[in-house]
């Protein structure tokens, strides 16, 4: 058992959902940061569609947080300063 048997992909897209609106981002400019379709960005945040690794790598870099929370919703116990890939929440 890996543990990722339970991972949501409503969660993770309620997730990216919440950070991109706490960071006043449109899906579009969103969209444009990570190189996707609009509507794509859509669907992941309905949970319509299951985004790869690589893309939610991506997303977590835009949207300056960590893949822990965007996947599994476990926020970064310290900050930036201290914890470089980790976004202050």
């Amino acid at each position: 058992m890996s543990g990722f048997e339970n991972v949501s992909y409503e969660a993770i897209g309620e997730r990216v959902r919440l950070r991109r609106r706490a960071l006043k981002l449109t899906q579009e400019r969103l969209a444009e940061q990570v190189d996707l379709s609009t509507s794509f960005i859509g669907h992941i945040e309905r949970g319509e569609k299951k985004a790869s690794l690589e893309t939610v790598a991506k997303l977590a870099s835009a949207l300056d947080t960590s893949l822990d929370y965007l996947i599994l919703g476990v926020l970064p116990a310290c900050k930036r300063n201290s914890c470089p890939l980790y976004a202050d929440f």
